[in-house]
């Protein structure tokens, strides 16, 4: 699967400033303005689209699931990743 991926938060800043949900709304290219949330319970993770990617679960950094992905950089940057047409 080929994916767009979209830089959403970091992390390590969601973390040190203790939060456990935050929505973002962000502009996403070619795609618009989006409002994505961002959770922290047993596992980080954001919902796309009504589809919730949790990061590293059951220790699988990059997660995929219809059509949407989420991954985190070793700076603490997460990202989203929307699947793209290869035709």
């Amino acid at each position: 699967m080929n994916f767009n991926w979209y830089y959403i938060f970091n992390a390590l800043d969601f973390e040190s400033a203790g939060l456990v949900q935050r929505t973002y709304s962000l502009i996403l290219d070619g795609i618009g303005e989006k409002d994505i949330l961002v959770t922290k319970g047993n596992y980080l993770g954001i919902t796309y689209e009504g589809v919730f990617l949790p990061y590293d679960l059951a220790g699988i950094g990059q997660f995929e699931f219809e059509g949407f992905a989420i991954a985190k950089h070793e700076n603490g940057n997460v990202f989203l990743g929307i699947e793209v047409d290869e035709n």
